[in-house]
């Protein structure tokens, strides 16, 4: 499955040029792409965010402006293999698409644990054909933080903190939202077997008898977390990849949360100060009524706030469906990124929310409908979103 679609989208990005102009709407693009001597349908998977850890991988953090948003995990274990390779694009390629492959197979296993081979599957090719897993197969760091956040829990689940601990000192040195697996796998530990799905549904029902009985549980799961103490102390130490970044940037920029101070001069209407989520929809609705349509950034602002009302919706829903832990790293590391004040590469943010894969592969495989619609349309929209990446726009 995983080299259909890699073939695939290589053969769509060789054809784009027949559809869009060759346009980059981003910086270095004749510069820094263009020196490795490859085809400009190869070329471009290392477009946009690509050519900044492209620059990352070969001159470091200090030389160029607003880089530091992007943290050091991918650009070092790319700069580990272009040792042996020596060109940080293909590299960067190797890395990428190789974690994508192993991520493939590591889910594929976890969901038919845990669910059953044909949700795995499904789900397997629900983001294969995603109308965004574009991004795992550029030079992104997409399928290194999604292989490292399903080994993180993986690991914790089986009771191999050490391990779990190495993957998530990774996913924090990855994206900033790798340190909130701390906080969801601490849950998974202190509260173990407890049902806070029945909590919430029997506050809603108000069922006291219920409420009585959980409660009890809840208090019994406190009152033995000194038992619980050494792998709490384990999983807290994930937060060093994250920290030791933070350190870094304090020792060379003055400033430990340099990557975020760094977001509102970065470009994408995103500030500092944070932004309520109703606040960005109505911030989009207001776009769209007002903006001129039937271009391509009109196109973009809608699909930015489809994908920001459809993925809160889905991981919403998947609340019944997953464990506590995987609901909340994944609505944690979904809403983050929007409180910056905009729904801007959301289509790329919302791929680490994994439980949305789960309730899609659910709903297809319930409903035929359903199956031929989705798979279709995100069909449609990977080629296309395909196209205008590889061209630039």
């Amino acid at each position: 499955m995983f080299y259909i679609w890699r073939m695939v989208l290589f053969i769509i990005s060789i054809l784009s040029y027949k559809f869009f102009t060759y346009d980059p709407s981003f910086p270095y693009a004749n510069v820094i792409l263009n020196d490795f001597g490859l085809s400009q349908w190869l070329f471009s998977w290392g477009s946009f965010d690509g050519v900044h850890y492209i620059t990352i991988i070969d001159r470091g953090y200090e030389s160029a402006a607003l880089i530091q948003a992007f943290f050091p995990a991918f650009p070092m274990i790319v700069r580990f293999l272009n040792l042996v390779i020596n060109n940080t694009l293909i590299s960067g390629l190797l890395v990428s698409n190789l974690s994508f492959l192993l991520f493939l197979f590591i889910w594929y296993l976890f969901i038919e644990k845990r669910y059953s081979s044909k949700l795995a599957s499904l789900s397997t090719l629900i983001i294969l054909l995603f109308p965004s897993s574009l991004f795992f197969g550029a030079i992104y760091n997409e399928s290194l933080f999604l292989l490292s956040v399903i080994l993180s829990f993986w690991f914790a689940e089986s009771k191999k903190y050490f391990l779990a601990v190495i993957f998530i000192a990774l996913a924090s040195a990855t994206r900033i939202v790798g340190i909130f697996l701390i906080p969801a796998i601490l849950i998974e530990i202190v509260f173990e077997d407890y049902n806070f799905q029945n909590l919430f549904s029997s506050m809603f029902n108000k069922n006291k008898k219920e409420l009585k009985k959980l409660s009890t549980k809840f208090k019994k799961n406190l009152s033995s977390i000194n038992k619980k103490l050494k792998p709490i102390g384990i999983i807290s130490l994930g937060s060093l990849g994250l920290i030791s970044y933070m350190l870094f940037l304090y020792l060379k920029f003055g400033d430990p949360l340099y990557f975020f101070h760094v977001q509102s001069e970065f470009g994408g209407t995103r500030q500092e100060s944070l932004v309520s989520y109703p606040r960005v929809v109505y911030r989009y609705i207001k776009i769209l009524l007002t903006a001129r349509p039937f271009n391509l950034i009109y196109f973009s602002s809608v699909k930015e706030l489809v994908v920001g009302v459809f993925g809160l919706a889905t991981i919403l829903l998947s609340f019944k469906k997953v464990k506590f832990s995987y609901f909340i790293f994944a609505l944690i590391a979904f809403i983050l990124p929007t409180l910056t004040g905009t729904f801007s590469s959301m289509s790329r943010y919302i791929l680490v929310s994994f439980p949305i894969f789960i309730v899609l592969a659910g709903w297809v495989e319930r409903s035929k409908f359903f199956r031929y619609t989705w798979f279709i349309f995100s069909g449609i929209l990977l080629i296309l979103n395909t196209m205008l990446f590889i061209q630039g726009h």
